[in-house]
């Protein structure tokens, strides 16, 4: 198989996230479609995921590969994940073994005397080389099943990887997209009532308009409150111990996370969830608006927090952890209701 020679970063100092993978030694490129691959992750152990966008990133220890064949599962009594998966959007997937300079990794005997295990992943991203899913090989990870499924599935040609660059048109499409959307129709959708399933397929999925359906839904049910309100509600939550549901995806995969936050630290604009097996970085700066949104459902208003960048991207979502047939908790409903609105913008 042809293979491409690494280059040092400074001679294209413009890589993007797929390019630097395809650069290195013991990358594999790996042949869509991916889904049959993804199927067979239960035979590998543990995993450690990781979903991630620009401005935020969530990443769970102990997970079994039987995730993705029913994209929910059962961590512990208070605890669990779920994925939303949108395979279309999977353009590039590598494997990797590189060395773990942490030694979070496994396999050190095959560490070649280079200072570090062996960490083992694989590693997905969008047409525009954007990383967007990765997948670690747990420490009791079967090492040997995982060398088999990349066999399986390695591309025939170890080429770079081709690229679509995108466009720069935000600024250009904004006010049509708005005048696109049927506004009666949009607030009729929104006033009904939903079933719990029909909410969580909603609020899961990735959708390029959301900011703007915020903004035409009405103030009853969404307004924009300040930019630090996911640090104030996660704060608040983490005194009261109250379990909540946090969300950061991309056009490829949402991940969702459902537990209780115990530790946050902020540093140089970056906020940061240490829990023991989960953590989430967000991006403080990147943050260009945030919203309140409330939709109704069998079980009551459910609110959640949006996060936004300066495109309208989607960054991510905080809800109240809600069991189908009960209230969202109070703690959260009333944390939430003491944002003080942004109107007018």
């Amino acid at each position: 198989m042809m293979r491409l020679r690494p280059l040092d970063d400074q001679q294209l100092p413009n890589l993007t996230d797929v390019q630097r993978i395809a650069l290195q030694p013991s990358a594999t490129r790996l042949h869509g479609d991916f889904a049959p691959l993804m199927q067979r992750l239960a035979a590998l152990g543990n995993l450690t995921e990781v979903t991630r966008n620009s401005s935020a990133l969530l990443e769970k220890d102990n997970v079994s590969g039987t995730l993705y064949v029913n994209n929910e599962i059962e961590l512990a009594p208070a605890e669990a994940m779920h994925l939303r998966i949108f395979y279309p959007q999977w353009e590039h997937g590598y494997a990797l073994e590189e060395h773990d300079a942490c030694n979070c990794g496994k396999d050190s005997s095959d560490s070649n005397g280079s200072g570090g295990a062996k960490q083992h992943s694989l590693q997905f991203f969008d047409r525009y080389g954007n990383m967007m899913h990765k997948i670690v090989l747990g420490e009791d990870g079967d090492i040997a099943s995982f060398r088999q499924l990349v066999s399986d599935h390695a591309a025939a040609e170890q080429l770079a990887p081709h690229l679509v660059h995108p466009l720069h048109s935000d600024a250009e499409s904004e006010d049509d997209s708005l005048r696109q959307i049927d506004v009666d129709a949009l607030r009729a959708d929104w006033a009904h009532t939903h079933n719990h399933d029909d909410f969580v397929q909603r609020q899961e999925a990735f959708d390029q308009q959301r900011l703007r359906k915020l903004r035409l839904a009405g103030k009853a049910f969404a307004y924009q409150v300040a930019n630090d309100s996911a640090r104030v509600i996660l704060q608040r939550m983490t005194e009261f111990g109250t379990s909540i549901m946090a969300q950061v995806g991309n056009a490829g995969i949402v991940q969702a996370y459902y537990g209780k936050i115990k530790n946050i630290r902020v540093k140089d604009s970056r906020l940061k969830i240490t829990n023991s097996g989960f953590r989430m970085q967000l991006r403080e700066d990147h943050i260009d608006s945030v919203w309140v949104a409330k939709k109704p459902t069998t079980d009551g208003i459910i609110t959640s927090l949006e996060l936004f960048n300066r495109q309208g991207t989607h960054i991510a979502s905080f809800l109240s952890k809600k069991s189908n047939g009960q209230p969202e908790p109070r703690e959260w409903r009333e944390a939430i209701m003491r944002l003080m609105p942004i109107f007018g913008v």
